[in-house]
């Protein structure tokens, strides 16, 4: 039974003091290994697995830590509103990974592209186990796609369902959109869209209160919207975002990152407030450290800004506000469909902040406008770029065992 990293760099008391208040399998550890006594009398589930119930604790721990780990595991640096974590152990960046890419899990919905060899077609299959035993375990093969197409990012209508009406939508290479329909036609169906009209970069989503699928356009001052029942020659229409004005304070923020590059993201929380988040990177480069005529380029995130949406908007126009508060929710970006949970759905994450992964992978603390990234041991971002780059609660790029 393997032993998880993070039983390394958490204190026996500490990792103790979590164990006896919950009643449920934290990490993938031994009792001896975790600093429990095996006598001692608490209400813990010991059928431990290879696999740690709460993976952000993980991330909370080096967080939280201002310097660097006791034993070396890993060491962080800070300078005015960044936060530098270099990971000096493959096994604890491993976890690292784990964590900010499947580690949130939910409801046994995964995706995997799969191969049929003797026709040469390449297709996506979702799988689906709910945890809940009054669903039923479902497999959907979805229709293959043009030779040489690249999913960007997908968004679904809800889990999976045995109905017509259940709609999976993507975003493919070039900035097109394609609906399809499993249970229904089964045929993907092409949204005539300008490719000028969508923000190759930005990720679609679907809101559960509008019904809608959304995808911010290049300059962000607009949504491309689908509507959940288009057909093949419609066309999609488009929702004005109406920014409501700014504090002076922000002004200077914006100077800032004037340079940068952004990604704006759609997102939804489980009450159906709308916020779209404003993803800024920039470039940098550094010097190989073998051969110094050459340079290394690295594009890094160097900040977030947030507006949530007026409740007062219509399905024309919107009214966006900035705000540096969304209360108890954590956002999550990536190249998948963002999302947004409760911090207290999880033990070990931070609320009013954001989770990304891509070009690299931290943390954005809204509260202290701070920017956690997470590094290899020779400087370079821990990134992943292939699709999808971020589960949804309800999403894994594996297929189940």
């Amino acid at each position: 039974m393997s032993q998880l990293i993070i039983s390394r760099i958490f204190k026996p008391s500490v990792c103790k003091k979590f164990l006896r208040h919950t009643n449920v399998r934290l990490f993938s550890v031994t009792p001896q290994a975790s600093g429990l006594d095996p006598d001692d009398k608490t209400k813990v589930n010991r059928s431990f697995s290879s696999k740690p119930a709460y993976p952000f604790l993980l991330i909370d721990y080096i967080l939280k830590n201002p310097g660097s780990c006791p034993d070396g595991l890993f060491t962080a640096e800070s300078c005015s509103k960044k936060k530098e974590v270099t990971i000096n152990d493959k096994k604890l960046m491993e976890e690292v990974c784990d964590a900010m890419t499947v580690g949130f899990s939910r409801d046994g919905l995964r995706v995997k592209l799969e191969g049929h060899y003797n026709d040469f077609v390449l297709r996506y299959v979702i799988y689906y186990n709910p945890t809940d035993p009054n669903l039923e375990d479902m497999t959907v093969r979805l229709p293959p796609l043009p030779r040489g197409s690249q999913i960007q990012s997908m968004a679904m209508s809800s889990l999976p369902a045995q109905d017509k009406d259940w709609v999976v939508a993507v975003k493919l290479s070039g900035s097109r959109l394609s609906l399809c329909r499993p249970f229904g036609s089964s045929k993907w169906i092409n949204i005539k869209a300008m490719p000028q009209c969508i923000n190759p970069l930005s990720s679609l989503m679907f809101s559960k209160k509008d019904q809608r699928f959304y995808i911010p356009t290049p300059g962000g001052n607009l949504l491309c919207s689908l509507d959940i029942d288009c057909n093949e020659d419609d066309l999609p229409e488009f929702i004005e975002l109406e920014f409501d004005d700014l504090p002076k304070s922000v002004f200077k923020e914006l100077a800032d990152v004037s340079s940068c590059s952004r990604t704006d993201h759609l997102v939804e929380s489980p009450t159906g407030q709308l916020f779209l988040v404003k993803w800024y990177g920039e470039d940098l480069d550094d010097y190989d450290d073998d051969d110094k005529r050459s340079r290394i380029l690295m594009h890094v995130t160097k900040k977030f800004m947030v507006f949530r949406a007026n409740e007062e908007s219509d399905k024309f126009e919107k009214t966006m506000i900035y705000t540096e508060d969304i209360g108890d929710l954590c956002i999550f970006v990536g190249h998948s469909e963002a999302f947004c949970v409760p911090a207290s759905s999880s033990l070990g994450l931070k609320p009013n902040c954001i989770y990304f992964v891509g070009y690299n992978f931290g943390v954005y603390d809204l509260t202290t406008k701070t920017c956690t990234t997470f590094h290899k041991e020779d400087d370079v971002p821990i990134r992943k770029l292939d699709f999808p780059y971020w589960p949804s609660p309800n999403f894994s790029p594996m297929a189940p065992n």
